[in-house]
């Protein structure tokens, strides 16, 4: 148990730790796009910048003066972009007639920040000028951070921040991603620009994620070891209740069903009978039949009958211990078995039923067929219920057959009957521990449901309903040996 909470554990914690750097790689993702879109802007500003520039140097600067501050026309310098304070520059700008006009703009202004790309402790972006080593903010800050600028020189496309790199550039101390892209503006040199958003966020959800994922560890800890508790004191209360049974502490594993659970109750419930009922007159059977096996040596037909009275006891008992070994959770007890013989053995045990009810059995065996695996006693109990069943639902004169069948994955034990017939109702539920219509005659509704149990402890199924025309159908399907279905 603790093993397996643990796997499920690691397995979560993986997981996260996936869905993690995921959330980082499409952070990462976005602030590439982020910075290729500002590019764009950066380059269309700076054609703008190019053609005010011309204006200005054909009509002068005065126009100009309130968008550009200062707006200068004159030989220049010979730098093409030179920083005069944080948050102007003095942008020079080559026209035709050999003059520059050289142009105070912002950072700002050029990449856009009126496009609400920006947010405070969250997202920045930074302008790289040509010939400057630092980086613009658009609020007007000047900064040097060399991760940022070796990846840029670098021709990078993405950078991870760490903390105290992320805290060097005014985002809080936490994992960061940049993006970055360059913009080639001719006489304007080569700019770059750099936005950088903080993943706190992703670590928050990161956070909160870890947080669900230690509930649900704990949760589910807690529930496996309530039920685990209550399933160990439900077998303490069965073992103190059937004494007889002996039944093994159970080896509960972590992905049982809840039909499984509820087979085992049943094949309990139905072992408890069987012993009780069963076990004390077989004992005093066999000790008289022994008795008189002794008494008899020279009667050849007293022999034989008390050998015949012991056989079928010891067949009785082999089935009440069959029926304890499931009831304990245990497996049949399987072995290579021809079918045919099976079904034969089935119809010879019924024979003197039939014949006292005047009803008539025929067989529909092949002679070979492929083996299959199985608990003879029980598999042979199995199909003489059926029998039984068939043979009560008929009259006197009428006819019940049992059939054998095989394709290339299981084998077929077919009973069909031409009695009362049942509804389609009643079949849905004869199979149920319990149920039977013949309460009046006293049937207890036990036969079809321990020969589908039986079934069931084969791999196999038992269906049951109408048959074509008249009667009822019973079928007993079982795996063929070696199949993927069977238990070999």
């Amino acid at each position: 148990m603790v093993t397996a909470i643990a796997a499920v554990t690691g397995l979560a914690w993986w997981d996260e730790q996936r869905e993690a750097d995921a959330a980082l790689r499409d952070l990462e993702t976005q602030q590439t796009v982020v910075a290729s879109s500002l590019a764009g802007s950066l380059r269309a500003h700076l054609g703008t910048v190019e053609r005010d520039a011309l204006r200005i140097g054909e009509r002068g600067a005065a126009d100009r003066d309130e968008i550009y501050r200062p707006a200068v026309v004159g030989p220049a310098a010979a730098a093409v972009a030179v920083a005069t304070d944080p948050s102007r520059f003095i942008l020079s700008v080559p026209i035709p007639d050999g003059r520059r006009v050289d142009l105070g703009v912002s950072a700002g202004e050029l990449v856009g920040a009126d496009l609400g790309v920006e947010r405070a402790g969250e997202l920045t972006v930074f302008l790289s000028v040509p010939g400057e080593g630092s980086f613009y903010a658009t609020d007007g800050r000047a900064l040097t951070s060399p991760p940022l600028r070796a990846a840029l020189d670098d021709n990078v496309r993405a950078l991870r921040l760490e903390r105290p790199q992320a805290a060097q550039i005014g985002l809080p101390a936490r994992t960061a991603m940049a993006g970055f892209a360059h913009v080639d503006a001719g006489a304007l040199g080569r700019w770059g620009v750099a936005t950088v958003a903080t993943a706190a966020r992703e670590r928050d959800r990161e956070k909160r994620a870890l947080g669900r994922l230690m509930l649900s560890v704990l949760v589910t800890t807690g529930l496996v070891l309530a039920f685990g508790g209550a399933a160990l004191r439900k077998q303490r209360k069965e073992l103190e209740l059937s004494r007889e049974l002996a039944i093994a502490e159970l080896q509960r594993s972590g992905d049982e069903t809840l039909a499984q659970a509820q087979r085992v109750a049943t094949m309990g419930t139905f072992a408890m009978g069987i012993a009780h009922e069963v076990s004390t007159p077989l004992g005093v059977i066999m000790g008289r039949a022994e008795q008189l096996l002794g008494r008899v040596k020279d009667d050849e037909r007293a022999v034989h009958n008390a050998h015949a009275i012991l056989k079928q006891t010891d067949r009785i008992q082999q089935i009440v211990r069959r029926f304890l070994d499931m009831a304990r959770g245990g497996p049949p007890s399987l072995e290579r078995t021809d079918p045919s013989e099976v079904a034969h053995a089935a119809a010879a045990s019924v024979q003197h039923r039939f014949s006292k009810a005047h009803v008539g059995l025929a067989t529909d065996i092949p002679p070979t067929m492929p083996d299959i695996q199985c608990d003879r006693a029980l598999l042979e109990q199995a199909i003489v219920n059926l029998l039984l069943n068939a043979c009560e639902a008929c009259q006197a004169g009428e006819h019940v057959e049992v059939a054998a069948r095989a394709d290339a994955e299981s084998v077929a034990f077919v009973v069909t009957d031409d009695g009362a017939g049942i509804a389609s109702e009643h079949a849905a539920r004869a199979t149920k521990p319990f149920f039977t219509t013949k309460a009046e005659a006293g049937g207890a509704g036990l036969g079809l449901a321990i020969a589908t149990e039986i079934a069931k402890s084969h791999r196999g199924d038992l269906t049951i309903g109408p048959h074509a025309g008249r009667g009822t159908r019973a079928c007993i399907e079982i795996p063929i040996a070696g199949h993927r279905g069977d238990h070999a």
